[in-house]
């Protein structure tokens, strides 16, 4: 009121007026949380997919789950809705799991078609990196012409220079002594000798065997 008699305006409505929320920008605000949250929800619901994929995959072929983790990042594409990529961690240093990646993708992505046949229009692909806490076991590199070198049969080298002393390799024989060879002739010619005497007495003649002419 004293301000009134002054004849100064009084700046209370003013305040009252800019702390008062606009109904328009409150109402567009509220409509952009309700059109993020179904998006938001759907990423997370997928992310979750993902992990149990992988956890399933590792325990169906044996793999500890503590060798390989998966980040799970949201990617964008001209031509494709907004959807994840999966990047396998390599926690475990193991030369023999390596080699099995691409098997291991393919299963990932089959398992994950089975629980969710719109995946492929979400899944981005796959990447690998290795997030090891020691790498002392992991070997240096090679010399450089090892890789462009011709590949080793390793299987086949390993079979040669294995060489167990109770296996026998290849065709041998064993001589046989001379008494057991006569033993056998003497069978032999018995057997002969008591099939002529059967023709014999059943009345059929041969021919005398004469020694063939040189």
């Amino acid at each position: 009121m004293l301000d009134l008699l002054r004849g100064k305006k009084s700046e209370a409505p003013a305040k009252a007026r800019r702390a008062r929320p606009d109904a328009n920008s409150t109402g567009f605000a509220a409509s952009q949380l309700s059109a993020e949250s179904p998006a938001a929800a759907t990423h997370s619901m997928r992310k979750d997919l993902l992990k149990v994929v992988l956890r399933e995959v590792l325990l169906r072929n044996g793999i500890p789950q503590a060798w390989v983790a998966a980040d799970m990042l949201r990617t964008t594409s001209p031509r494709r809705e907004q959807g994840l990529h999966v990047r396998f961690l390599v926690r475990h240093w193991e030369p023999r799991l390596l080699p099995h990646g691409p098997a291991l993708e393919q299963e990932f992505a089959h398992r994950l078609v089975l629980m969710d046949p719109l995946a492929t229009e979400w899944l981005m692909g796959f990447s690998w990196q290795f997030a090891l806490d020691d790498t002392g076991p992991c070997p240096a590199l090679p010399a450089p012409g090892t890789w462009i070198a011709a590949p080793i049969n390793r299987d086949w080298a390993t079979a040669h220079e294995t060489k167990p002393g109770d296996i026998i390799e290849g065709p041998v024989v064993i001589p046989r002594p001379a008494e057991e060879v006569r033993a056998d002739l003497a069978r032999l010619m018995a057997l002969r000798d008591a099939d002529l005497k059967q023709h014999a007495m059943a009345g059929e003649q041969f021919a005398a065997t004469r020694p063939a002419s040189l």
